[in-house]
């Protein structure tokens, strides 16, 4: 999604004009119709005095023709003995001649008539201190679009800026995926260089016969874990690859690679326990996979520098439709005020980290995994446990590809 901060703001700008002219023209068609409906009395009345004056015998056909044919809601005009007139929007016919057929016409009107001044008073047309008629209305819809009006103000306003919420949270995801692409991109050419004459190197030292062959097994070890650390940054910056593999072997050989790193003697000792469930073969990239789970052990073990002696377990759970991977330690805990903060880009306590560990996991975990990674627990001087979910709904979706 390619937009930028003006696309945004041109966005609210034209939403507000959008908005501001749609509760206009729907002001205006209210107050047109109210002054409308303003008229219809003294329409009436006009057409009955005339009617009085000039002896008209039709005076209720022409009221009809010209004044109640274009009435919106429920009417009826009735004499001063309560014989319908005139009438319109009540369900029967608007002819007179159609409840002199049929009395029970008559009867039903003269209901609908109790039933409207049930709903508003009714208005006696008076000349002369005399009545000429009567008129029974029943409630207006135009009420109801003034009660509706500031609802729809507010929906159309809303909606309008739902849409910019959601369009500027992709804005901002794209853009972060953009930060980790040219940033994984950037960092595997840096130590891809390095690397290439690195391999030359040890190249060299093997054609020599009295070199130590323990050092530059250590040299091939820690080259092939830069490459290893180059296809990552590589993979992040494109799509990742999925096999079906042992979660269970994955566990055992990251926990063999810390299990030679962390330190087995003196004061601060850490120890890796592994306890496995029933075995799974998931969907996986594994280098992403594997760097995911790296990144939280490390963490771990950074928390427990100042352990007398130090724990790190990680645990599986195979459940019927999910699986639980728990990393565990007994270290420092994190702190209440960073618990929210500890998957943000850039957020780091140690004082030469980069803030990408977690966020990283997390990316790994949930953007290309479709897991979760949450922190689960974490209590200060008691260690932190952090709980990756994996769906088995992906394993069926990618055994239907």
């Amino acid at each position: 999604m390619n937009k930028n901060p003006f696309f945004f703001k041109t966005y609210f700008f034209v939403a507000l004009i959008v908005v501001s002219l749609a509760s206009f023209l729907f002001i205006q068609d209210i107050v047109f119709k109210l002054e409308e409906k303003s008229l219809i009395q003294s329409r009436i009345f006009a057409k009955f005095t005339t009617g009085i004056f000039e002896n008209q015998s039709n005076a209720e056909e022409i009221i009809f023709e010209e004044i109640i044919k274009n009435i919106s809601f429920p009417i009826v005009i009735t004499d001063t003995t309560g014989y319908p007139i005139s009438w319109r929007n009540v369900g029967y016919l608007d002819t007179v001649f159609e409840i002199e057929k049929n009395p029970k016409y008559l009867s039903d009107l003269k209901k609908i008539v109790q039933k409207l001044d049930g709903e508003k008073k009714p208005i006696e047309l008076v000349y002369d201190s005399k009545v000429l008629a009567i008129i029974h209305m029943g409630e207006d819809p135009l009420y109801k679009k003034l009660q509706f009006a500031p609802f729809f103000q507010v929906i159309v306003s809303t909606v309008f800026l739902l849409i910019g919420i959601y369009a500027f949270l992709l804005y901002r995801k794209s853009e972060d995926n953009i930060i980790w692409a040219g940033m994984a991109k950037e960092t595997a050419h840096q130590i891809g260089t390095p690397l290439t004459s690195l391999k030359t190197w040890i190249y060299m030292l093997d054609e020599k016969k009295n070199f130590d062959k323990n050092i530059i097994e250590g040299i091939k070890e820690d080259c092939l874990r830069l490459e290893t650390v180059s296809n990552r940054f590589n993979k992040i910056g494109s799509s990742p690859v999925f096999e079906l593999t042992s979660l269970n072997e994955t566990i055992k050989e990251i926990a063999s690679y810390f299990a030679k790193r962390v330190p087995q003697e003196g004061k601060n000792t850490v120890s890796i326990e592994i306890s496995l469930d029933k075995d799974e073969h998931i969907p996986i990239d594994m280098e992403l996979f594997k760097w995911a789970i790296e990144n939280i052990i490390k963490n771990s073990i950074d928390a427990l520098k100042n352990s007398n002696e130090g724990k790190i377990k990680i645990e599986t759970k195979n459940e019927k439709n999910r699986i639980l991977i728990r990393i565990i330690d007994n270290g420092i805990g994190i702190e209440r005020k960073n618990i929210e903060k500890i998957f943000n880009i850039g957020f780091t306590t140690k004082k030469f980290g980069w803030g990408l560990g977690l966020p990283l996991s997390k990316k790994i975990i949930e953007d290309f995994h479709k897991g979760k990674l949450i922190l689960e627990r974490t209590v200060f001087n008691d260690g932190t446990t952090f709980l990756i979910i994996l769906d088995k709904d992906e394993k069926k979706n990618f055994m239907d590809r």
